[in-house]
């Protein structure tokens, strides 16, 4: 704030409480004050009386010398002590509307944005420009301060007699005004021992040469007569000799008295008039130099004399303690009684005698501060202070602690509030409360007025608030002016501001305006809250939690309102008024402080605006008001009816009527609330899924949105005169009911083709249906659904909902959202710019399919293991025939499909029975032929041409070949309970006209159902692999089924087996069903055999896993990727049957499941195994089955309750040695050259390259690659009474791919300790002396891959009987038939790991 401002607020201060001088003239004085436009010669000199620049250096009241640079002081023409204050509310009320019509029509203030509050316009601007109606009332109120009794600020200091040379008898004059009653008046009032000061000017007219000699004798007469107070004045006043003068210096002249009356009178009416018309620039020298010389050589002076001489009156008073005990005793024992020093007044208050020393104390503290000795005045009003208290003076009382608070802050030392602001607050609520005088609210207002500004001259703006709302409020316009400047101080409070606060006092301003019946101010305060409320400020906003702190923070010990005093005031300014209505919202403002003030502020507004017939401006405020769902519904219902009022008293300006109305004359309000986000647009409504245009492969991948699934949402498309529906979530915010009739939409049409689109033709291209009523209950949520039906093609865009709110408001809802924000130029991302948005949007397509696509009986509850048949049914329901249809479904091995068949044929669709087969009919073992593709069984082709993509499913139903118009099919859907848990299955069948082709199926119409399956636990089923002690050559297959069922029993139906090398048989042979049954909460072990079919060497050179290799080196290291798939595996189907009937695996249904079951399998070990190589090769680089895994299907049945059936699957199952047989591809092409690799792809060869290779040495285990097994052949007893048997050693290699040279060494018993190698452990059970082997005991020999090989060997022993013959070692050398990628060496030396007894005896 500029430093200039700052002066302006002290000087105000000083200027109010300056001295004041009488000023009485003759008659052809007044005549001289006429001619210059003046009344009186108070008035003539009145603007040379401020800021007199004195200069001087005078002594305080205990003769210390300080400087005086400037004074102040008011000339008067009267002094009358019995002259009254404004005293009652209507005066003080017509007061400020006199300031308020008196400024130009309110504007809002500078810090007034358009978004809000500028808070650092707020902070740079000067506070008094923003209410000029307080400055002019400030003015006037502290203008008509009127002499009192308990203080001489109004009392003159000193007595100016003029009289002019022109009459007669100068002296004689003189000493007629020195008798005059005035004068009289101001001598009736004492002054404490000392004497009034007369000073005597004699007026000339300065142009009057001839006249010069008889003025000097004239103002020689006067200075014999009266002394040295006299002084010479002369300026013209003559007409006839005045000369031509300068228009501007005319202009110049008469500003400073005009100038001067609009400071000291503000509301004064000011003629249209020149003054100082007879005077030039050197009179109006004159007249300064007069005052000034008057000032300092005459009024100072005697105001020092007077000063001194009640200061040795009353030195006894002041002398600290020993004054104060003095003071005791003389009021106590003094003979002098009270009644001598005080008296009570006609107004009831006690005054002191002008003569007492309690008087001549406050006259001198007065002429202290006249005289700015702010420090020894503050001491004296200290102990006036004491005395008045004692006496119960409550009216100087509060004036003396009136007077010690400006003291305090004129000083300019630093201070604290705490020394300042509570003596101010005890004069307040002392002139208010405990004095009788009727000018107690007048001077409680003067000392309100004089503290805060003193606070805005110091910066304390965050003590103001405080401050005014301490001041009396008995006046309604008061209370609003205070209560507003409170506000504009928070806005001002360092160290920020504090918004919130600014509005709500801004609001209780407007509330005592609005009684006050000042409707232009109340509406400007409150636009100032309804914007400052919108939270968009352009600097800090404070909140709630640092109101404190920030107060705190602003200086030292800062007590702000609470909120239960903002409350208490609220309600205070709510008092019951003929306006029923208005109590009410300010009842409510208070209780819901901030949530419910900007309707309130929008309601009072939209009054205003409505009682000046500006019904636009009326519609924002009121529409504004249906947006609080937190206002009571008393008022929402008065707040509706006056809305719907105001629309039938502006019915006649409005365009159209209220039937047909247009968009541009329809209101948008807050009610109800129709989200645009959750707007859904529904193809064909009466069909269950979801329909969209999505993009489909044949890969596996679920069909995508168009655009690659990046968050846009696909395009919406329907054919012509298909139904499109439309969902609108429409709620009620309010309390109260309401009532929405012919509720349709707005829609824009453009068309396609050779129709141009006009205005015409979305009426006629889309027939809209109407919702004739939508009743809403209080803060009700409903559905409402309005169809669209498109006549001819092209695209449809929803810009809103339009309905009659109540059956009278035409209202329109914008549906229309902002689009993609847009950052592509400079442009863009400095400003907004979204891009049209088309989700509330749809095309209409001639060619798009038709098709109603229902699912039937789809399960929500499985066991596992179970099945359950649904139905799909595809009807063409369009005009174009459909040539493409295809189903995806995002869990293959749940679902199993059955080829289409159309709905006119008598074929059976599907047979419950065709898997179940007598028993005489299930083979044991059957070889069949199988496809051995690592198909993708998650789309299938229903309708159209196969296609010959590796790896699709298209081969895997029989489709048709078109759907023409009105045919139908249906498809049989099998729903098995593959995995325990919760599950969200998807199925999605697309649909196109085009012809069929790859490309035409990428982008379909689709529609998607979801169905929640939960699979509950029926069976668990585990598998083990043993080595077989009886043939090396076999292994043993265990399965372990526990029943997880609580209550119900399960009947074993058959396991079946399939293998491409391997065999299984079961151990036991027995079938009775009461073995295989289950019971409850039990569980049964199955065991088998597994025995190979074939030789390795039949099976390996075509075999799945050579195809593998080949296809990895082809990806490697040819150019061209792999295209060709494996071909066909013979699969050994082994099936063991426990019940009458079996199941007929091979030509039923059932083979599906074990190949989906094995590719879903496959799959997740390839993406896990080998993540570098991308999904599209899976297919023609991997088979679907393996030569020699195993996989098992248990086939079961329920028995009790409901008839159930179903099958467990476990898939690759490993009987061999595990070997990553893909190493070998690692290994570069013997025949033809190599790839080059370019720089951008080696670094993903090498990667693809180590990760194979690391993962073939972490797969490598310990399992053993062979096992030995020892018979004994025949046993004979020698001579030496030793029993000597030939026993036949097998050797059994279980890898499928190496072949092994190894070296048996056999030991004995007694050689354990000398044969056995370090850190190699042998636990032997029996007697070290018990036997031991003959002849040759070690054998070297080689095995073929899968192969066995006999070695013979002889043993004695010295008595028959079994004996354990587990001690041997085995070192084997494997030898690979290729370079192998890796670092690991394959041989290894076997120990037994367990004792193989045998019998040595005689036949």
């Amino acid at each position: 704030m500029p430093r200039a401002s700052l002066a302006q607020k002290k000087d105000f201060v000083t200027k109010a409480f300056c001295p004041r001088i009488l000023a009485l003239a003759s008659p052809g004085v007044q005549d001289a004050c006429a001619v210059n436009g003046v009344d009186t010669f108070a008035d003539l000199l009145s603007p040379f009386g401020q800021d007199v620049l004195t200069q001087i250096t005078i002594q305080d009241g205990q003769g210390a010398p300080y400087f005086l640079d400037k004074i102040n002081v008011r000339f008067t023409t009267d002094f009358n002590i019995e002259k009254s204050h404004i005293l009652s509310s209507s005066d003080v009320d017509g007061l400020v509307n006199s300031c308020a019509a008196a400024c130009v029509e309110p504007a809002d203030p500078p810090f007034i944005g358009k978004d809000g509050v500028i808070l650092d316009a707020a902070m740079a601007d000067d506070i008094s420009t923003w209410a000029p109606w307080y400055t002019l009332f400030r003015q006037q109120w502290v203008g008509d301060m009127q002499p009192s009794e308990h203080e001489t600020f109004m009392h003159p200091v000193a007595c100016l007699l003029v009289a002019s040379g022109s009459e007669a008898d100068p002296i004689g004059a003189l000493r007629a005004l020195q008798t005059s009653a005035a004068v009289q008046r101001v001598l009736s009032c004492g002054d404490g021992g000392t004497k009034m000061m007369f000073y005597y000017m004699l007026l000339h007219d300065g142009r009057d040469t001839a006249a010069l000699q008889t003025i000097d004798l004239q103002f020689d007469q006067v200075r014999k007569t009266f002394g040295q107070n006299s002084a010479l004045l002369k300026i013209n006043t003559n007409t006839d000799l005045l000369g031509a003068a300068d228009a501007g210096e005319r202009i110049k002249i008469s500003s400073i008295w005009s100038s001067d009356i609009s400071a000291t009178r503000p509301l004064a009416a000011q003629p249209e008039m020149s003054y100082g018309e007879m005077l030039t620039m050197r009179d109006v020298a004159a007249l300064r130099d007069a005052v000034k010389l008057m000032l300092v050589r005459s009024v100072v002076p005697h105001m020092q004399y007077v000063i001194r001489i009640l200061s040795d009156q009353t030195a006894s008073e002041r002398r600290g303690i020993t004054g104060r005990l003095f003071s005791a005793g003389r009021r106590y024992l003094n003979t002098t009684s009270k009644a001598e020093n005080t008296y009570v007044g006609s107004d009831g208050e006690v005054y002191y005698r002008h003569k007492s020393p309690e008087a001549m104390l406050r006259r001198l503290a007065d002429c202290s501060f006249m005289l700015k000795d702010y420090r020894f005045a503050q001491s004296v009003y200290q102990i006036a202070r004491r005395d008045f208290q004692s006496e119960k003076a409550w009216l100087c009382y509060a004036g003396a602690q009136e007077m010690i608070g400006v003291c305090k802050l004129l000083w300019e030392v630093q201070t604290t509030k705490a020394e300042f602001d509570s003596v101010f607050d005890d004069a307040v609520s002392t002139y208010v409360h405990k004095t009788r005088t009727p000018r107690r609210h007048f001077l409680a207002v003067r000392c309100t007025v004089v503290y805060y500004e003193l606070l805005k001259h110091h910066r304390f703006y965050a003590f103001a608030p405080g401050a005014l709302l301490r001041g009396p409020s008995f006046s309604a316009s008061l209370t609003a002016l205070l209560n507003e400047q409170a506000a504009y101080s928070y806005l001002k409070a360092v160290p920020r501001p504090n918004v919130r606060k600014f509005a709500f006092y801004a609001m209780l301003a407007s509330q005592a305006f609005q009684r006050a019946h000042m409707s232009d101010l109340a509406n400007r305060c409150l636009h100032m809250v309804r914007v400052s409320l919108k939270g968009r400020s352009q600097g800090h906003i404070r909140t709630d939690s640092d109101d404190e702190k920030s107060h705190g923070k602003a200086t030292t010990d800062v007590k702000s309102p609470t909120r239960a005093s903002m409350d208490e005031k609220a309600a205070a300014l709510s008092q019951p008024t003929t306006d029923e209505v208005h109590v009410d919202k300010v009842s409510v403002t208070a209780k819901t402080k901030w949530t419910a003030i900007d309707s309130y502020i929008n309601h009072e507004l939209g009054r205003q605006s409505m009682a000046a017939h500006n019904f636009d401006e009326a519609f924002q405020y009121f529409m504004a008001l249906m947006g609080d769902e937190k206002t009571p519904p008393k008022l929402q219902s008065k707040y509706l009816q006056e809305l719907l009022q105001l629309f039938l008293e502006s019915s006649d300006q409005l365009t159209g009527d209220n039937d047909g109305r247009k968009q541009a004359s329809a209101i948008e309000l807050s009610i109800p609330s129709i989200d645009p986000q959750l707007v859904r647009i529904i193809m064909s409504p009466e069909l269950e899924g979801e329909d969209a245009m999505l993009e489909w492969r044949l890969d596996g991948s679920s069909p995508s949105k168009i655009g690659g699934g990046s968050g846009l949402q696909s395009p919406r498309c329907c054919s012509v005169g298909e139904v499109v529906a439309v969902l609108l979530v429409v709620t009620n915010p309010l309390a109260i009911g309401v009532t929405l009739s012919n509720l349709t939409l707005e829609c824009a049409f453009e068309a396609s083709g050779d129709s141009a689109a006009t205005e015409a033709t979305v009426a006629s291209a889309l027939d809209i249906s109407v919702v004739a009523t939508v009743i809403l209950e209080g803060e009700q949520t409903t559905m409402v659904t309005v169809q669209i039906v498109p006549r001819c093609a092209g695209s449809v865009s929803i810009l809103g909902a339009k309905y009659l709110l109540c059956d009278i408001l035409p209202t329109f809802k914008s549906l229309v959202l902002p689009g993609r924000r847009m950052n592509d130029t400079k442009d863009q991302r400095m400003g907004i710019v979204h891009t049209p948005d088309t989700t509330l949007g749809f095309s209409v397509n001639s060619d798009l399919p038709r098709l109603e696509v229902t699912v039937d009986d789809l399960p929500d509850t499985l066991m596992s293991g179970s099945m359950h048949r649904a139905c799909l049914r595809v009807a063409n329901s369009g005009s174009l025939a459909c040539h493409s249809v295809a189903m995806w479904v995002s869990h293959p091995s749940f679902v199993g499909i059955r080829p289409p068949q159309l709905c006119n044929d008598e074929a059976e669709l599907v047979d419950d029975g065709g898997m179940y087969v007598p028993l005489s009919d299930v083979k044991k073992h059957e070889r069949v032929q199988v496809p051995n593709v690592l198909r993708d069984y998650s789309t299938f082709v229903l309708v159209g041409r196969q296609t010959d993509t590796p790896g699709s499913s298209a081969h895997c139903v029989e489709p048709l070949g078109s759907l023409r118009p009105g045919e139908a099919f249906t498809v049989p859907i099998w729903i098995r309970g593959d995995r325990v848990g919760a599950h969200t299955l998807s199925l999605c069948v697309g649909a196109s006209s085009a012809a069929t082709a790859r490309k035409d199926l990428a982008v379909m119409r689709s529609r998607q159902f979801e169905v929640d399956l939960l699979v509950t636990a029926s069976l668990r089923v585990n598998a083990f692999v043993r080595p077989s002690a009886r043939n090396p050559r076999e292994r043993l297959f265990g399965v372990e089924v526990e029943n997880m069922q609580p209550d119900l029993s399960v009947q074993l139906v058959q396991t079946t087996f399939t293998s491409g090398f391997y065999e299984l048989v079961p151990v036991s042979s027995s079938k009775e069903p009461h073995r295989t049954l289950v019971g409850p909460r039990q569980s049964i072990s199955l065991v088998y055999r597994a025995r190979p079919r074939d030789t390795v060497a039949d099976k390996l050179c075509d075999s799945p896993e050579m195809f593998a290799v080949r296809a990895l080196r082809q990806f490697i290291y040819s150019s061209e990727k792999p295209s060709s798939t494996p071909g066909p595996i013979d699969l050994v189907y082994s099936n063991n049957v426990f019940t009458e009937q079996g199941i007929d695996c091979t030509h039923s249904s059932l083979q599906s499941y074990i190949a989906r079951s094995q590719a879903h399998r496959r799959r997740n070990v390839l993406r896990s195994g080998y993540p570098l190589i991308p999904d599209k090769y899976h297919s023609a680089m991997f088979p679907l089955f393996e030569s020699f895994g195993i996989d098992f299907v248990l086939f079961w049945s329920q028995v009790g309750g409901a008839e159930r059936a179903g099958h467990h699957s476990i898939s690759g199952i490993d009987l061999g040695v595990p070997h990553d047989y893909l190493v070998e591809g690692l290994n570069p092409p013997t025949e033809g050259a190599a790839r080059t690799w370019l720089s951008d792809t080696i670094h993903d060869r090498e990667a693809l390259i180590q990760s194979i290779a690391s993962r073939s040495e972490a797969a490598l285990r310990s399992e053993r690659p062979l096992d030995v097994l020892i018979r004994v052949e025949a046993a004979q007893q020698s001579d030496c009474s030793l029993y000597v048997a030939d026993v036949n050693i097998s050797v059994y290699n279980h890898s499928w791919r190496y072949g092994y040279q190894f070296t048996l060494d056999l030991l004995s018993p007694h050689e354990l300790d000398q044969f056995v190698a370090e850190g190699a452990k042998m636990e032997y059970s029996g007697s070290r002396a018990a036997w031991s082997w003959l002849d040759e005991t070690k054998h070297s020999s080689s095995v073929e891959p899968h192969g066995l090989t006999v070695v013979r060997a002889r043993l004695s022993c010295y008595a028959p009987g079994m004996i354990d013959v587990a001690v041997w070692r085995l070192q084997a050398s494997a030898i690979m038939p290729a370079a192998v990628f890796s670092s690991k060496s394959l041989d290894c030396v076997l120990y037994p790991t367990q004792p193989h007894f045998v019998h040595v005896g005689t036949v």
